[in-house]
């Protein structure tokens, strides 16, 4: 694996994709050619926790599909990968299509941090897909084969 080539903090991050609080699950992440990988830490007072599940609060399955998403998204925006050196993407044109075989094979709770990773596997516009996983003190917590997203470039 290559060294971070540019690493975002939360504000950079925020202003870098359409996502904002209380639905922006990414603290940090650093962006190389063709992968990315980012950190959440769940704080415990994220909304979605006080149903699910009452007294028993779990991080739902598929928010950690949605973090995985949006670290994807920051690549396709912000990494300096040379498959998009020639146009950007526009963050306001990118959206879900799709995911295969996602599995969950861990609780995430209060004060867990995810460490999330995503890998470029193929980009032809209007579609990208990443392979994505998800690990908590370095336990398996989630992996998709794809992530796939549907994009479109800057005007």
């Amino acid at each position: 694996m290559d060294l971070p080539v540019c690493q975002l903090d939360a504000a950079a991050i925020a202003a870098a994709i359409p996502h904002d609080d209380p639905f922006l699950f990414l603290d940090s992440a650093s962006l190389e050619a063709e992968s990315a990988s980012g950190t959440y830490r769940i704080r415990g007072d994220e909304f979605f926790l006080r149903g699910h599940f009452r007294e028993n609060p779990v991080f739902p399955a598929s928010i950690m599909l949605e973090a995985l998403g949006q670290l994807a998204v920051l690549f396709l925006v912000a990494a300096p990968s040379p498959q998009l050196a020639e146009k950007q993407v526009d963050p306001a044109k990118i959206f879900f299509h799709s995911s295969d075989e996602v599995r969950c094979s861990r609780f995430c709770r209060p004060g867990d941090v995810l460490d999330m990773s995503v890998k470029l596997k193929r980009i032809r516009h209007p579609r990208a897909s990443f392979q994505g996983a998800i690990t908590v003190a370095g336990e398996r917590a989630a992996y998709a084969e794809g992530i796939n997203l549907m994009f479109d470039w800057k005007a």
